[in-house]
């Protein structure tokens, strides 16, 4: 009976030291935040955010300096990205309008799109200037095995 209350006493104690130390209870607590431990505290990228980066780093064999470069660039579409978010709200506005009008009105429709999504070419040209500085950080065989994982992908799939 003592090593049934002992046992479940120490599973309650390593569940509560895992949930700590793995984020569950929001930053600032137990996480061991600090200078080189990632954003959430659990080593080179952190545990939550970048792990599929890390594979993919991990699989291309880089260095540090390329992965700044590359951190780099990603960081800059993901601000593309985030600049055509409103876009994105404002076009989904506009189907639902004319989703719920009663004599479907596509002229309205292609218009609100239009005004919308004008902003989506920058997109493009921010995602082929990331592209670019990718191809620039790495060297050839680094360029073949990512672009084997790139074709490997399933659909609808991020790294």
């Amino acid at each position: 009976m003592l090593g049934i209350v002992i046992g479940t006493l120490c599973l309650f104690g390593f569940i509560a030291v895992w949930r700590r130390r793995y984020g569950f209870y929001g930053p600032g607590f137990g996480h061991g935040c600090g200078p080189g431990r990632g954003r959430y505290g659990h080593g080179r990228f952190g545990w939550r955010r970048g792990f599929g980066l890390y594979r993919v780093f991990e699989e291309l064999d880089t260095s540090p300096g390329q992965e700044k470069a590359i951190r780099g660039a990603l960081g800059e579409l993901r601000g593309a990205f985030a600049a055509l978010r409103p876009q994105l709200v404002g076009a989904r506005q506009s189907l639902a309008t004319a989703i719920t009008s009663e004599p479907f009105d596509a002229a309205a429709l292609e218009h609100g799109f239009s005004g919308r999504l004008a902003e989506a070419s920058s997109v493009s040209s921010a995602l082929a200037a990331a592209v670019g500085k990718i191809h620039d950080a790495l060297d050839a065989d680094q360029r073949k095995r990512l672009a084997r994982l790139v074709d490997a992908l399933p659909y609808g799939r991020a790294f």
